[in-house]
Parts: structure tokens; sequence; C-alpha cells
């Protein structure tokens, strides 16, 4: 979301900072003949009172001072069950006009007056159709946390989307002229809902939600084992983490208990991928890439592959997720997990090295 901008370039980006349900991923990353390194990285998790305002900006102090960063420039995302999507038939108008027509639109959609709603958009769609991909949030909730940011002695430069950074991380090699003709799908899975884009060379050109995501699969887990939601994460955690060993009952139990809920984000996904066709009418997608902190879930790439008929991989063509595991190692040895938890807040860094962004609207 395009609501502060930013003019500057360099080879290393700005201190990427993803707030999410469970916690403040930070990282900074550079981009050296096409492969990713990270300058500095942090995770900060959240419970209870770590998220008052003071006690937020002190843990980011702490975590900018101890982890590696440098420069003072950051780019924030906000927690993406705090960021309202809505897919929109708009009339034909300016850029100007749409501009306020969205934000009426999305104060009534979310209920929401339109004087606490901050609020973008984005053609996701054929010109004929006039479908716009509304995101909106509320100041609200935006400010404490931007408060706490700057209480921390950061410069924020800009307040983007997790998905937004997703994209620019996967779209960062697709330069060229051929690309642009080129579908790629990505789901991010997240805590709250993942989130399905269809990107062609460096344009989101499809973002659709889908409300399932970690905490689903943690409740499912806690209900079949009669466990706390809590003991159910770390269960899972362990599993995507390759950290440990579970008894083989153990597993088979918590395989069991998430295989309806792994199936249903598979059939979500797939009614995206047909919607994309039938109302984009675009070339269909070659292959899906599986990002988001729950992407490495057991058995989640098989059932997207069943469901949606494409490749699954967890890595994109310029192993940009390779990268950021040895990086992260490196930064934070035993403690960083799987890398594709850290694409948005990767994809956030590298707005300090993709330079000025022309349009929020047109731009990953």
């Amino acid at each position: 979301m395009n609501f502060l901008s930013q003019r500057f370039r360099s080879t290393t980006g700005h201190v990427g900072i993803a707030f999410e349900d469970d916690g403040v991923r930070m990282v900074q990353v550079s981009d050296h003949r096409g492969h990713i390194g990270v300058t500095g990285a942090a995770w900060i998790p959240l419970q209870g009172q770590d998220a008052a305002p003071g006690s937020l900006a002190e843990s980011i102090r702490a975590a900018f001072v101890t982890g590696g960063f440098t420069g003072r420039r950051c780019v924030v995302s906000m927690p993406r069950s705090e960021v309202w999507t809505q897919v929109a038939k708009m009339p034909e108008m300016s850029d100007s006009e749409l501009d306020e027509a969205v934000a009426w639109e999305a104060a009534e959609r979310f209920g929401v007056s339109r004087e606490s709603l901050e609020c973008d958009w984005m053609r996701v769609s054929s010109e004929a159709s006039k479908e716009v991909f509304i995101i909106a949030a509320d100041r609200g909730h935006m400010q404490p946390r931007l408060e706490a940011v700057l209480a921390a002695g950061l410069r924020p430069v800009a307040v983007d989307t997790d998905f937004g950074g997703v994209a620019r991380l996967y779209s960062r090699r697709f330069r060229r002229d051929v690309d642009a003709s080129r579908a790629r799908a990505v789901l991010d899975v997240g805590y709250s809902g993942s989130m399905l884009l269809i990107l062609k060379g460096r344009q989101i050109v499809f973002c659709k939600p889908v409300p399932i995501g970690g905490r689903h699969l943690d409740q499912r887990v806690a209900e079949r084992l009669d466990i706390d939601s809590l003991a159910a994460a770390e269960l899972r955690q362990a599993r995507m983490n390759t950290v440990g060993t579970l008894a083989e009952s153990t597993d088979g139990a918590v395989s069991e208990a998430t295989r309806p809920v792994l199936a249903e984000l598979g059939r979500e996904s797939m009614l995206c991928l047909r919607h994309f066709s039938v109302s984009v009418r675009g070339d269909r997608p070659d292959h899906l890439v599986a990002s988001g902190a729950h992407a490495t879930e057991p058995g989640l790439a098989e059932m997207l592959n069943s469901a949606c008929r494409l490749p699954v991989q967890l890595d994109d063509e310029s192993a940009c997720m390779a990268d950021l595991q040895t990086g992260l190692a490196k930064a934070m040895p035993g403690l960083c997990g799987p890398p594709q938890a850290w694409a948005a807040a990767t994809g956030l860094s590298l707005r300090g090295v993709a330079g000025e962004r022309k349009s929020g609207r047109r731009a990953a």
C-alpha cells in the first residue's frame, strides 16, 4: 500500500518489518548479481503485553541494535488479519476519481468510517471487466505500530502489504518483455489466512484471499489430539522444520488432523485459478510457488498439486529461498525456521533495492 512514498536506490535494501499476528519479522537484504544476501534479521514473538506500544518499541529497538541491520530506513506491513481486501467492479473513471470512489466503497463494505480508513487499489483483471482489488486498513490499528517503529529510532518510508512484498520478491528477475505474458501463481500461506497471486512479469494481475491459514491447522490438531493450540502449533512447527523426531503415532495423528484443512485449501486455490481463467481469460500459470510461514506443512504441496493440476515449488527459478536459507542461518543460527516465512519481509526490504515504485496500483 502506497501510504508513504520513498525515493532511494541502493544495493542494500531497507529494513523490512512485517507485523504478523504472533510476532514481528525484521530482515534486511542485499541483491548482489542476482543473489540475495542477508545483512540483518530478527524475530520478535509477541504475546499479551509484548504488543503494547511501549514494549513493542523497546523490542524493535533491541532487535535492530543486535540484529546486524544498517541504516534506519524501513518498510512496514500490517498483519494480514488487519488488512481488508475485496474485489469489486467499478465504473469507468479516471484514477483520481477512482481513488475517492474506492475509499467510499471500502468504508461501506468494511463498516469503517471513511475518515479512519487508509485505502488503496489495483486493477487485477481485464479492462473490459473493470474489476479492482481494494486494499484497506484502519488507521487506528496502523498508527500505534508506526509510532512504535519511530520510537525505536527507525524511519518508515513506506507502508506496504505482506503479499505486495511476496510479489516483489518473486518478480525481481522478470523484467524482460517476454516475461510479461508468462503467468506464475503464488500461494502465500499465513497464520490467519492465505493469498493467491497471479504474476505476469513484475505485475500482479490477479489477487484473491483464501480464508484458511495456519491457525486453522492448529485448531484441527488441537481438537484431534486433545491439546491446547500452543502445543499444537509447536508440533506442527517441529514437522515443518524437520527438527527433532515425532513418534510415528503422533506424526500420523497430526497428518490425519490436517488433511481436511489442506484439502479445503487446495480446493479454494483451484477455484481461485478457475476464477482467474474465466474472468481474466489469462494464460494458465505454468507452476505454483508455495510461500509463507506455513508453506512447508507436510502434505500441502501434494494436495495443491492434486487440486490445481500444477507443479508446486517451494522456491523460484532464481533460488531466492536457498539464498535466504543460507543468509538467515548465518544471521539467526537455529532460530529462523523455513525461509518461506521470510518472503514478505524480504520483499519489503527489496523496495530499497528496486528503487522508486512508480505506482502502488500498477507494480508489485
